[in-house]
C-alpha cells in the first residue's frame, strides 16, 4: 500500500481544522444571539417562570369623565393573599379565614384546590384581634387591591379591557390607547419560587414602584348621563345601543351597548353567541328603516319636487317597477299632505318622491349628513359604511332606498352624527370622544383640538325638515311620548332585515331636546324592537326626563 504523502496529509489537516473552525464560529455566534439579541427575553420568561404574582393595581393609566370622575381604577378593599404551597390548612386557620371571609369550609378548600399558587379572597369583616392574628401566620398577607373597572359594569363596550397576562388593551379605550396607558404605578404581590417549584425564603413580599411619567385619560361622556342610559335600556331589557351627543359641541356624552358584559370575566363571552363584546353603536351596520326619511325630505326641499302642503293619496301600497311596496297602515292613510305622511312615516308618499329626486340626489344628501363616511372617533372597533354608487340604482332599488331599506346600512353613531348635524341648522359638527390627556397630578398634557365646523346644508331647508320632526312627536308616530318639559323632535323607524333566511324588525328612534334650541342629540337603536315608536322612542323619553333630573 502506498504511503500518503506529507501533503496528502497537510491537506486533510487544514480541512478538518476548516471545519472545526467553521462549527466553532457558528456556536460562538449563537451565543452571542441568544445572550445578547435575545438574552434580555429568556431572561424575562425565566423570570416569568420563577415567580408567582397578584397585582393590586391594574399597573395602567387612569380614564376619566368629563368631570374628573374616574371611570377605573376607583374601587378599592382589602383582600387576604396566601401562598398556597406554604399555608398548610389546619382547624385554626380554616377557622381565621372563615371569619375573615364568610367563606363555609367547602368554599375555602375549593379556593385551595385552584391552580394558582397565589390565592386572592375579599376581607367580610376585620377587626384588630384578626389582623394580629393573621399578621402572625407565614405565608399569609393583608393587602388593598384596586379593581380596574366598576362593578356596576359602566362604559364597557367604550372603555373595553385587557388582556390581563400582558397588560395589553384588547378592545376599546384600552386598545386604542394601550401605548400612553400601559405598564404605569406598578404595585403587586409576589413570590419566587426554586427548580422544584419551593418558595425562596424571604421572596413573599409586596411592591410598589410609581411612574414620574404617569398618564391619565379624561373623555367627553358625563358619567351622569351614561348611567341613565344604561339604566334606560337594563330598565326596558333591550337590547340595542344609544349614543347622547352635545348638540353644540359635538362631544359624546353616553354611548352604550347592550347586551353587557363583566370585564373582569371575559372568558365568560368568548364563546358566547349572543353578541355581548360588540359595541353596536359602532361596530354593526344596521338599515336605517324610516329614520331615512329625513333624508328624503332634505333632498326634496333642497331640489324643489315637493313642499309640505302637497296632497297625496296612500290607499295601503304602491306598485313600483313591478314591486308592491306596501304602507306599515293595511288600509293607507288616504289623501294626506306631505307633512302628514312624514308624520305617518307612510311608505307609498316616500316612493313617490324619490321617484322624483332620483337615487343620485338621495345618496348625495346622505353622504353629505355623515351616513357615508366613518366618523373616526378614535376606537378601532369602528366601522365604516359605504352607500350605493347613485348611477348603479336602478328600478325598484330606488323604492327600497327612499323608505332606508335595500342595500343603506348604518350604525348608530352615524345616524347621531346625522341628527346632530339637523339640530345645529346646518352645521356638521363632527363628534369626538376623547378630550385630553393629563398627567398624575390632572393637569393637562394635551387637549383634543375639535375640527372646523363646516356647514353642509342650508339653513333654511334644515328648519322646514326640523318642524316636521316636531310634528312627529306631537301627533305623529312618536307621539306616545308626547309631554317632555321643553319638547322635543325627532323621527322613528322601523327597518326589516333577514338574517340566514329569518326576518327581524329593528326599532329605530332619532331625535333631539329641547326642540326649540336643541342641547342634545339622542340615537336610539332597539334591535328587532319590532316597531321605533314603541320600542325605541319611550327609551329616547326616559333618558331625557331623567337628564332633565340631574341637578
Amino acid at each position: 500500500m502506498r504511503k500518503k504523502s506529507k501533503k496528502e496529509n497537510n491537506k486533510r489537516l487544514s480541512i478538518l481544522l476548516f471545519v472545526f473552525s467553521f462549527v466553532f464560529i457558528l456556536l460562538f455566534a449563537r451565543l452571542i444571539y441568544i445572550q445578547g439579541y435575545k438574552g434580555k427575553e429568556y431572561y424575562e420568561r425565566a423570570i416569568r417562570q420563577s415567580e408567582i404574582k397578584i397585582d393590586l393595581t391594574s399597573n395602567r393609566g387612569t380614564i376619566y369623565d368629563r368631570n374628573n370622575v374616574a371611570l377605573t381604577d376607583s374601587e378599592k378593599e382589602d383582600i387576604v393573599v396566601i401562598l398556597k404551597r406554604n399555608f398548610k390548612l389546619d382547624k385554626e386557620k380554616i377557622d381565621i379565614l372563615k371569619k375573615v371571609t364568610k367563606l363555609s369550609e367547602k368554599e375555602i378548600y375549593n379556593e385551595f384546590e385552584t391552580k394558582s399558587n397565589l390565592i386572592e379572597l375579599k376581607i367580610k369583616y376585620l377587626n384588630d384581634k384578626l389582623r394580629k392574628e393573621i399578621e402572625s401566620k407565614k405565608a399569609i398577607l393583608i393587602v388593598n387591591k384596586t379593581y380596574r373597572y366598576r362593578s356596576e359594569n359602566i362604559l364597557t363596550h367604550v372603555l373595553g379591557y385587557v388582556n390581563k397576562y400582558e397588560n395589553k388593551g384588547v378592545s376599546g379605550i384600552e386598545k386604542a390607547k394601550n401605548d400612553l396607558l400601559k405598564d404605569q404605578n406598578k404595585e403587586y404581590v409576589e413570590a419566587f419560587v426554586d427548580a422544584r417549584k419551593n418558595v425562596v425564603p424571604g421572596s413573599f413580599k409586596k411592591y410598589k414602584s410609581e411612574d414620574e411619567k404617569h398618564k391619565n385619560i379624561k373623555l367627553t361622556i358625563d358619567y351622569n348621563i351614561q348611567n341613565i342610559v344604561e339604566k334606560a335600556l337594563d330598565k326596558k331589557h333591550k337590547n340595542g345601543a344609544v349614543v347622547v351627543s352635545d348638540v353644540n359641541t359635538g362631544e359624546i356624552l353616553a354611548m352604550a351597548s347592550r347586551p353587557n358584559f363583566n370585564p373582569n370575566k371575559i372568558e365568560n363571552y368568548i364563546d358566547s353567541k349572543k353578541q355581548e363584546l360588540l359595541n353596536k353603536a359602532i361596530q354593526c351596520k344596521y338599515p336605517p328603516g324610516s329614520i331615512f326619511k329625513i333624508i328624503v325630505t332634505l333632498a326634496a326641499f333642497e331640489e324643489g319636487v315637493v313642499d309640505e302642503e302637497e296632497k297625496f293619496d296612500c290607499n295601503g301600497y304602491i306598485e313600483f317597477d313591478g314591486i308592491k311596496i306596501k304602507c306599515w297602515k293595511r288600509e293607507g292613510h288616504g289623501e294626506e299632505t306631505f307633512k302628514e305622511a312624514f308624520y305617518n312615516s307612510c311608505n307609498p308618499v316616500f316612493v313617490e318622491v324619490g321617484k322624483r329626486l332620483g337615487s343620485k340626489k338621495i345618496l348625495e344628501t346622505a353622504k353629505r349628513l355623515g351616513l357615508s363616511d366613518k366618523i373616526d372617533i378614535g376606537l378601532e372597533e369602528e366601522k365604516e359604511t359605504e352607500l350605493p354608487k347613485g348611477d348603479s340604482v336602478k328600478g325598484n332599488a330606488i323604492g327600497n332606498i327612499s323608505i332606508g331599506q335595500g342595500d343603506i346600512e348604518v350604525t348608530p353613531l352615524q345616524v347621531n352624527q346625522m341628527t346632530q348635524i339637523i339640530a345645529n341648522n346646518g352645521a356638521y359638527k363632527k363628534l369626538y370622544l376623547f378630550d385630553s390627556t393629563l398627567d398624575q397630578n390632572m393637569n393637562e398634557i394635551e387637549k383634543h383640538k375639535p375640527e372646523k365646523d363646516k356647514v353642509v346644508m342650508s339653513p333654511f331647508i334644515i328648519n322646514r325638515t326640523k318642524k316636521l320632526m316636531e310634528g312627529v312627536v306631537e301627533e305623529g308616530t312618536a307621539k306616545n311620548i308626547k309631554g317632555i318639559k321643553g319638547n322635543s323632535a325627532g323621527k322613528t323607524g322601523s327597518a326589516e332585515y333577514y338574517i340566514n333566511g329569518k326576518k327581524f324588525v329593528h326599532g329605530w328612534f332619532t331625535g333631539y331636546y329641547p326642540a326649540k334650541i336643541p342641547k342634545y342629540a339622542v340615537t336610539v337603536f332597539i334591535y328587532d324592537g319590532k316597531s321605533g315608536g314603541g320600542a325605541a322612542a319611550p327609551v329616547f323619553k326616559d333618558i331625557i326626563e331623567n337628564i332633565n333630573n340631574i341637578k
